[in-house]
């Protein structure tokens, strides 16, 4: 059996991404490919506000530098949408990516849908 990671990553159905510290996408999987509209290779290198509306952008930003700041991984409840309107409250969980010498080099996030609503 010859599997990449990357095809296991793309099978999930969680919306999958990581950042760099300037917060520009570095890669995502099929489902986030979806969310987006646009294939991975066309979301690599941009940010939140080239990709999505400013609110939301910025909603997401803020999440990213919580995250930075407190060097831990965080979670948090929001709304997406997707290309053809359609909308899922999801759980968003950010970690940080680090080095081999422990220094935080960017984020890894994944949506989970919610099912109840808090």
């Amino acid at each position: 059996m010859n599997i990449q990671l990357s095809d296991v990553i793309d099978l999930m159905p969680e919306v999958i991404f990581y950042k760099d510290l300037n917060g520009l996408y570095q890669g995502g999987n099929l489902a986030w490919a979806e969310l987006i509209g646009k294939p991975v290779s066309q979301m690599i290198g941009k940010s939140d506000l080239d990709i999505f509306p400013k609110e939301s952008a910025e909603i997401y930003h803020n999440n990213d530098l919580k995250m930075l700041a407190l060097k831990q991984e965080t979670r948090n409840q929001e709304w997406i949408q997707y290309p053809d309107g359609r909308r899922v409250f999801v759980e968003t969980q950010k970690t940080p990516i680090r080095n081999k010498d422990g220094e935080v080099i960017g984020l890894f996030g994944i949506c989970r849908p919610v099912t109840k609503v808090s």
